[in-house]
């Protein structure tokens, strides 16, 4: 099954780069030939030109759900459009822009999305560090990943 892992966030706004981050430790660990790895700043649209001809989705992400700060989600299904960077602004959310890759592009579109969300403590402020409950979560967030590769 050929799988992308992206990890999105911006790296200069606190703990919404957690996914960037993460997926940079990711490069440095053995995964299987067959899945790809990816930083991105923001979904959207521009998802489109990444994930066309993988089976498998997985996305690394910053959520703010009112959680405990440091808490690791796998969202699945409905779930996925929660996460963060998946619906900002006037982007189309992570299930919108897959549908509309088939739909209207005719693209292939992988059919197992998954985002593995870390809760957030800060990511409005300007600073290139993740909080101490986010950073910890790293390591938990990847544990999540390396599970789901080996399914």
């Amino acid at each position: 099954m050929k799988t992308l892992v992206i990890g999105v966030g911006s790296t200069i706004r606190g703990d919404d780069g957690v996914g960037v981050h993460a997926v940079r430790r990711l490069k440095l660990r053995d995964v299987s030939r067959d899945v790809d790895i990816v930083e991105l700043g923001t979904a959207g649209l521009a998802l489109l030109d990444f994930v066309e001809g993988y089976d498998r989705l997985i996305v690394i992400d910053a959520i703010e759900s009112g959680a405990r700060p440091g808490l690791v989600q796998v969202l699945t299904g409905e779930e996925v459009a929660r996460a963060a960077h998946l619906g900002v602004g006037h982007e189309a959310d992570l299930p919108t822009t897959l549908a509309l890759g088939r739909e209207l592009a005719g693209r292939r579109m992988p059919e197992q999305v998954v985002v593995v969300a870390v809760e957030a403590s800060d990511i409005h402020s300007f600073s290139e560090q993740l909080t101490p409950g986010v950073e910890a979560a790293i390591e938990e967030a990847l544990a999540e990943v390396e599970r789901l590769l080996r399914c």
